[in-house]
């Protein structure tokens, strides 16, 4: 019996005559299981109770101090939430050791979930604290160790529990469904997220997709946060790092990808930063193939231009060899007007996102601004020529501006770095000739 356990028991103290509080109890349990990601108490809660204890520790007066002040205090220094000194800690520890209260039992339950480090003293000693006291548990959590048991495994919990999550259909409901309230939150959790990703085959069917997505974003509950989220955007687009998947699936992954955490290009940057450069680019590049068919749609539709779509096919070419990294569009008003109408009722107009081309003198002209190599090319409607400028130029416009004036960007006649669409199309050959080396 605990220290605290053995206070509560002495005769000088009256016990409870009120009604059941079992009740009570339920209804507040229920909330903590619908948002399980909210803390129970305020970090200044955290910091009175804190000193509360240490002062009991080292006066040796317990007659305000309550289990449950005890637990809160166990779930934070188990969980790596808060650093108690050696005298608390050991006291705290001691509690824990000798206790069969649901309450402590449970706090040291909270604290093993959420400070997991592989083969931890710290989590040695609670797992086998949960197998010895398991009968002292309260219900949910022997129903969770029932369920999952692996999960007590100090050394390899992470790998067992990703066996059996591989397996599952909707993984969040599944961990849910066996008492974690929040399976998204502590280091165990985390470090069965990245064991997860690395159990799953590649990803490369609609369904795999989805399965992944049920777990990031995980329907009526708070999602993954943007570290395990970026790690599942990389397992869905590393098969597709030096390879171009069909157009359908291409495009439905797109979209799924960008409604949930916005264009990569210029939206989101504390995110997409998170994500490695080669997935990042993966996206890119299936955004400017988007981007160049949506361009087509808003000049056909705006101008009813001739000479655009056998520019369009060209370059939507190149893109299709891979040889197209990223591509930006500006639109003339008059275009954003109608690029405006026809996405309004799109869900996701990611692939229409684009600047604006600002030249009074050009007011129809729309530009395609794309990075091919070590290339900037700049494509434009109408009359534009072609112009082709080294990254290194201090002339050759950046990508994802919000505004592009085309009539400065404009090299002069006879200029070896620009080239009109000529009606034989020679101008493509020359293109190649420059940007494919």
């Amino acid at each position: 019996m605990s220290l605290l356990e053995t206070l509560r028991a002495m005769p000088h103290r009256k016990k409870f005559e009120g009604k059941s509080l079992e009740g009570l109890s339920q209804a507040v349990q229920a909330v903590f299981n619908a948002f399980p990601e909210f803390s129970r108490v305020t970090p200044a809660t955290l910091e009175q109770v804190k000193a509360k204890i240490a002062a009991a520790v080292r006066d040796w007066e317990w007659e305000s101090v309550t289990v449950g002040e005890v637990g809160l205090l166990a779930s934070a220094a188990f969980g790596r939430a808060e650093v108690l000194d050696a005298q608390t800690l050991s006291f705290v520890r001691r509690e824990v050791q000798a206790t069969t209260n649901p309450v402590l039992l449970d706090a040291a339950a909270e604290g093993y979930f959420a400070g997991w480090s592989r083969g931890g003293q710290l989590t040695r000693w609670l797992a086998g604290i949960m197998q010895e006291r398991s009968s002292h548990l309260s219900k949910r959590w022997q129903n969770v160790f029932v369920f999952i048991p692996q999960a007590l495994d100090a050394n390899n919990a992470p790998e067992h529990l990703a066996e059996r999550m591989v397996m599952e259909p909707d993984p969040y409901r599944w961990l849910a469904g066996a008492g974690v309230a929040s399976p998204h939150s502590g280091n165990l959790m985390q470090e069965l997220h990245q064991a997860w990703l690395r159990a799953l085959p590649e990803i490369k069917t609609d369904a795999q997709v989805a399965h992944v997505f049920r777990w990031i974003l995980p329907e009526g509950r708070a999602r993954a946060s943007d570290q395990m989220a970026a790690g599942a955007i990389e397992k869905l687009l590393s098969p597709w790092l030096h390879k171009m998947p069909e157009q359908e699936y291409r495009k439905a992954l797109l979209d799924r990808i960008t409604e949930a955490y916005g264009d990569p290009r210029n939206k989101r940057p504390e995110f997409w930063s998170l994500v490695s450069a080669p997935c990042r680019g993966v996206l890119v590049r299936w955004l400017a193939g988007a981007s160049m068919d949506a361009l087509l749609s808003v000049i056909t539709e705006s101008t009813a231009n001739h000479m655009w779509p056998p520019r369009h096919d060209f370059w939507k070419g190149l893109f299709n060899r891979g040889l197209v990294d990223e591509a930006w569009v500006a639109l003339s008003p008059a275009a954003a007007a109608i690029a405006q109408d026809m996405f309004a009722k799109s869900v996701n107009t990611a692939s229409m996102v684009a600047g604006r081309q600002t030249s009074k003198a050009r007011k129809d002209t729309c530009l395609l601004v794309m990075r091919i190599g070590r290339y900037i090319v700049v494509e434009g409607s109408h009359d534009y020529r072609v112009h082709v400028f080294s990254d290194s130029d201090s002339r050759a416009p950046k990508l994802y501006q919000a505004s592009y004036d085309a009539e400065a960007l404009i090299l002069g006649t006879g200029h070896p770095d620009t080239r009109i669409h000529d009606q034989p199309g020679h101008w493509k050959r020359w293109v190649e000739e420059r940007v494919i080396r």
